[in-house]
């Protein structure tokens, strides 16, 4: 851009039809002529006056929160190598690794945002309500889900580096959508062996129960990459529905199973602990049932995050089933459409609340961290 465009001086199209103006001043009483001279000071207004981008600065809520969630993710980890073999042990671990990966990751989003050359933006705590892209239907959220995520995290963490590299909202959004699918999947299980400690106590201490987590995060994986794959890449659109149905008639049945697990974990509160359970040497056996209640509300608290990914699988299900069958029933997709975004902006709230609630609701870390904070409490 040269020094002439900052001088003053107006482009040339507009200084002629000004020169005009003064000679033949008829001239701006017609219509058609003042329409063109608004137009070319309109153009050349926008064509030459770029937006310009904010210096980087280095945003402390963001950097105080990553060291927060750094130190939260030491800790749990070195509260875990003190466990005893545990199921609550396994189900912490196999989640731990991928928060541990995600906090490296922006670790280094940090530095290469401070090198890169795309800046910042201001910070607010707004909330930030994306609006769906036109003739797109609620069910096509998945189709850009990676691309509205790195508008989120743009939004949240001012650095525009999301939105300019495409690489780093992917490996952000295939981190927190493992954990909520982890986290969904590994519930049930810990749910399994939390009854099992109560009913078949004796059987639990020889079950593997490291590789029965390790096995169910193969379809955590599975969903995880589908998520990923059908964001980045175009495919037919009954092809993606097929797979978005898969994806979102599974959600929908593991929650029924968490609420049917959790709707019977109620009953086992009344069965009655004979002796030798009262008497074992294995805590997840000898304190089951104050276990299994600190797990529900663990679970309660958790998957309340999880209801807007439920809500919006829900209704599009129901309204591609409405559809289907000719039935002409009212569903509040406007609202089902303020779910996904709502669903992704808690992919940045879901690592907090999983490390403070398995610090306070889940029993053997409960008892650790206490004991390692509060001397008065260890035994002698």
């Amino acid at each position: 851009m040269s020094e002439e465009d900052f001088s003053g001086n107006g482009p040339e199209e507009v200084q002629t039809l000004l020169t005009n103006s003064e000679v033949d001043p008829g001239l701006l009483s017609n219509e058609t002529t003042t329409t063109t001279l608004t137009d070319i000071i309109v153009k050349a207004a926008t064509t030459t006056l770029a937006p310009i981008l904010i210096d980087y600065r280095p945003n402390p809520y963001r950097i105080g929160l990553l060291a927060f969630k750094c130190l939260l993710i030491i800790l749990l980890f070195t509260l875990s190598c003190t466990i005893r073999k545990d199921f609550l042990k396994f189900f912490v671990l196999f989640l731990i690794i991928p928060l541990f990966i995600e906090a490296g990751f922006d670790i280094f989003t940090e530095i290469h945002a401070r090198t890169a050359i795309f800046g910042a933006q201001q910070f607010d705590w707004e909330y930030f309500n994306l609006s769906p892209r036109e003739n797109d239907s609620v069910t096509d959220w998945q189709k850009h889900a990676v691309e509205s995520y790195g508008q989120i995290l743009q939004k949240y963490t001012t650095y525009q580096v999301y939105t300019r590299d495409q690489l780093f909202s992917i490996v952000s959004y295939v981190t927190g959508d493992f954990v909520f699918w982890s986290l969904l999947f590994s519930t049930t299980t810990v749910f399994h062996y939390a009854h099992k400690a109560i009913v078949r106590p004796e059987q639990i201490t020889y079950d593997p129960i490291c590789s029965s987590f390790f096995k169910i995060q193969i379809v955590p994986v599975i969903f995880t990459a589908i998520d990923t794959l059908i964001s980045i890449y175009e495919i037919p659109q009954w092809s993606y529905l097929i797979v978005l149905f898969v994806l979102r008639i599974s959600a929908c049945v593991f929650s029924f199973i968490i609420f049917t697990q959790a709707f019977a974990s109620l009953f086992l509160f009344c069965r009655r602990k004979d002796e030798v359970t009262k008497t074992s040497p294995y805590e997840h056996v000898r304190n089951s049932k104050i276990r299994l209640f600190l797990f529900l509300l663990f679970t309660i608290i958790i998957h309340a995050i999880t209801a807007p990914y439920i809500i919006w699988s829900g209704l599009t299900i129901a309204s591609d089933v409405g559809h289907l069958l000719g039935f002409n029933w009212y569903l509040p997709m406007h609202f089902a459409s303020e779910m996904f975004p709502l669903h992704l902006t808690f992919f940045l709230v879901r690592p907090y609340a999983f490390i403070f609630l398995g610090l306070f609701l889940l029993n053997p870390y409960r008892r650790r961290f206490v004991k390692f904070f509060c001397p008065c409490c260890r035994r002698h």
